[in-house]
C-alpha cells in the first residue's frame, strides 16, 4: 500500500525535530531511517543549508 503524503511529512517533522517514530510499520520505520541516515550524511559532509553569497 505505500505511505500517504500527510504521514510522509509527519515522519519528516519527527526525523528532523528528533522524536521517536512511534509506529513499528515497516515502510514507516525505513522512511524514517532514510531520513535520519541522510541528515547524518549532510551534518558530515558540511551541507548544513543553503550558502550565502554576499
Amino acid at each position: 500500500m505505500g505511505i500517504t503524503a500527510h504521514r510522509k511529512q509527519k515522519i519528516y517533522l519527527a526525523a528532523t525535530m528528533g522524536y521517536g517514530l512511534g509506529s513499528n510499520a515497516p515502510e514507516e520505520v525505513a522512511f524514517y531511517s532514510k531520513i535520519r541516515e541522510d541528515m547524518k550524511d549532510d551534518k558530515k559532509n558540511g551541507y548544513m543549508g543553503i550558502i550565502r553569497e554576499d
